[in-house]
């Protein structure tokens, strides 16, 4: 899983042919600008690298030489402070919209990270959003060193970019307030920290290439491992496309292809108050590829069904491709786990006694993240085999072209 402005795309005759190549969406005659949303909080510090300062529009004119910035919303007001003089406050007007750059290459600091472009603050739902404008091949130097190891293969790198800048791509312009989320909502965007030379050189080198399918853009969901074969995207989300289709994957070096989690008794009844803990869970219905579709979930207090996604968030598991064992000093209790294709009507479960205190649930799973689109660790495995980038997104992303997108 914007605030970009609108662009002219010069002589009407450019325009029209460019229609004309992807009727779909006209392509960008100039790099994006990307709106990257940073943080949603009360209260805000910004301030200049070393000596320089910041510039700030939308406060007083007599601010000139500011250092620092401090920003509070309470009592429904913002106020603002200039280096660090806390004694004295100044309030802003409800609609205040400030724009703060400065001309450094260290960029501003927000918190613990230094930012390219321009900042900008306004209040929305009671809360200071802080939008970082730039574009959108910096954004990108920092996805890709905040998404994948620095360390990776460069055909990974450059894969994991093209990739990157689709998605981003596909977003531009699709909400009114900003485009993305600097977190796993959308990508993660760790500001400039994140950038390595190989990083910028995995961007350089492949600038401007997105990803397509009969002339739109595509969804470019990735995740880090999908423990030996990724998913189709209609057995994780409502809909499946064409190009995110189930593949082997190489992923056998990562760290997460094969896991385990351990949840005892007490655990599960802190997990599942509702139920009064759980005496016996069931799958019902796994995915071909293995992924854990439907569960049924027995406690004291009765029984329940739930999503394989919402049973690995409430547990907190790396995916849902996992199976489960109820044990008992390490002897397996004969409880059905296994999954069943249908779920007949007539399903009447034989759920096991209250689980004493010694008993546990014992998860051993596969693989981390969604399981959808490019695989970051087979990407890697592949480009240690010196395979390029083309090759290896042409894997993941069935039937794709690569292109330039401006």
């Amino acid at each position: 899983m914007s605030t970009s402005p609108k662009r002219k795309y010069g002589w009407a005759i450019i325009f029209t042919t460019i229609f004309l190549i992807s009727p779909s969406k006209a392509i960008a005659a100039k790099e994006p600008i990307m709106r990257v949303l940073i943080a949603n909080e009360n209260k805000a510090k910004f301030r200049a690298d070393s000596v320089e300062n910041i510039f700030v529009q939308g406060i007083s004119s007599n601010h000139r030489r500011i250092k620092t910035l401090n920003l509070v919303y309470e009592n429904n007001k913002v106020q603002y402070s200039i280096n660090n003089n806390l004694n004295k406050w100044f309030e802003l007007p409800d609609d205040f919209n400030l724009i703060i750059r400065n001309g450094d290459k260290r960029g501003i600091w927000f918190k613990n990270r230094r930012y390219a472009g321009e900042l900008r603050v306004s209040l929305n739902d009671k809360k200071l959003n802080i939008i970082n404008y730039l574009k959108l091949e910096k954004y990108l130097k920092s996805v890709v060193g905040s998404e994948m190891p620095k360390e990776f293969p460069l055909a990974a790198l450059q894969a994991q970019a093209i990739a990157a800048r689709t998605y981003a791509l596909k977003l531009l312009d699709s909400n009114k307030l900003f485009d993305l989320h600097s977190t796993q909502d959308s990508q993660v965007y760790l500001g400039l920290e994140s950038e390595t030379e190989k990083i910028n050189r995995a961007v350089r080198s492949t600038s401007r290439l997105a990803l397509f399918y009969q002339n739109e853009l595509i969804e470019a969901v990735f995740h880090s491992s999908s423990g030996g074969r990724t998913e189709n995207s209609g057995q994780v989300w409502k809909y499946q496309l064409p190009y995110l289709k189930s593949v082997i994957d190489y992923d056998q070096k990562s760290a997460n292809y094969n896991w385990t989690n351990k949840f005892t008794s007490e655990d599960l009844e802190g997990l599942f108050p509702d139920l009064g803990g759980i005496n016996s869970i069931q799958i019902i219905n796994k995915s071909n590829t293995g992924r854990v579709l439907k569960i049924r979930l027995y406690g004291t207090n009765g029984d329940k069904f739930v999503s394989g996604k919402y049973l690995r968030k409430k547990l907190q598991l790396l995916s849902t491709k996992f199976d489960l064992h109820l044990k008992f000093n390490q002897i397996k209790l004969e409880n059905k786990l296994d999954s069943d294709n249908k779920i007949f009507e007539d399903f009447s479960p034989q759920p096991l006694p209250p689980i004493p205190k010694d008993y546990f649930l014992l998860v051993n799973g596969y693989g981390a993240g969604h399981g959808v689109g490019m695989s970051q660790w087979g990407a890697k495995s592949m480009a240690e085999r010196g395979v390029s980038f083309r090759e290896i997104l042409n894997h993941y992303y069935t039937g794709v072209q690569i292109r330039a997108y401006y």
